[in-house]
């Protein structure tokens, strides 16, 4: 989450730094979300649950984790709204882990009729036992699971153990 809100202030900054007058965000029809429940089962106990859905943004949104049906909101000390999926799931060997899609995609406004979409493309690395992000990547989000449960880069590299 910290990394999401590091990135979040340097794209400010950046757009503040070439000229770009940003407002502040405009009520408009993507900051929409409605109900929606959609469960993706990882395995015979254990499920992802989104509880909302942007039809604009097309993505889903309010993470918790069912486990022996028991739901928990993932990282539930924190904020983490703001965060969409487009629902890529990838499980540990061991089902200790899964990783997600954390996408932020909102509107930039430069005047009441012009905006701009910006996308932040990253992913969590979600322990399911305790429904907490213990890890945000961004470059990695392309790697894989080896038969160790280390989360490996494209490129070869041990990411996550």
């Amino acid at each position: 989450m910290m990394k999401q809100l590091i990135t979040a202030l340097i794209m400010t900054v950046i757009f503040i730094n070439c000229g770009v007058h940003t407002s502040a965000k405009l009520p408009t029809d993507s900051n929409k979300t409605t109900k929606r429940d959609t469960i993706i089962p990882l395995n015979k106990i254990v499920s992802l649950h989104y509880g909302s859905y942007n039809k604009d943004l097309k993505l889903w949104y309010n993470l918790s984790i069912i486990n022996n049906k028991k739901s928990t909101k993932i990282n539930k000390e924190t904020d983490y709204q703001g965060v969409g999926s487009e629902l890529f799931t990838s499980l540990s060997p061991n089902a200790k882990y899964v990783v997600v899609d954390s996408i932020i995609k909102d509107y930039v406004y430069t005047s009441e009729k012009d905006s701009t979409l910006h996308e932040n493309y990253t992913c969590s690395i979600i322990d399911l036992k305790n429904a907490k992000i213990v890890e945000t990547l961004q470059q990695d989000c392309d790697g894989r699971w080896d038969k160790n449960n280390q989360w490996i880069s494209s490129g070869g590299k041990v990411v996550f153990k």
